[in-house]
């Protein structure tokens, strides 16, 4: 498995792409696939980057589920 990243941003013609340990890398928006959005996982290959729909669904869900979590207990406090 290669090195896993997540899209944080676009810049002009950059991707904006966060590591595991939460450094910044910037890749050409052409070395990426193009149906990709901010909040996905990559992964780098030898051939170039792949979106790892898997690891998108899962963090996405992860998200959510806090998400509810928080507001919630919010709502409880009110």
């Amino acid at each position: 498995m290669g090195e896993i990243y997540i899209i944080d941003r676009f810049e002009d013609a950059f991707a904006v792409l966060e590591d595991e340990s939460g450094s910044h890398i910037d890749v050409p928006r052409d070395q990426i696939p193009r149906n990709v959005h901010e909040g996905d996982v990559l992964e780098q290959s030898e051939t170039g980057f792949i979106i790892r729909e898997d690891l998108t669904r899962e963090r996405r869900d992860k998200i959510i589920t806090k998400q509810k979590r928080l507001f919630k207990h919010r709502s409880e406090e009110t």
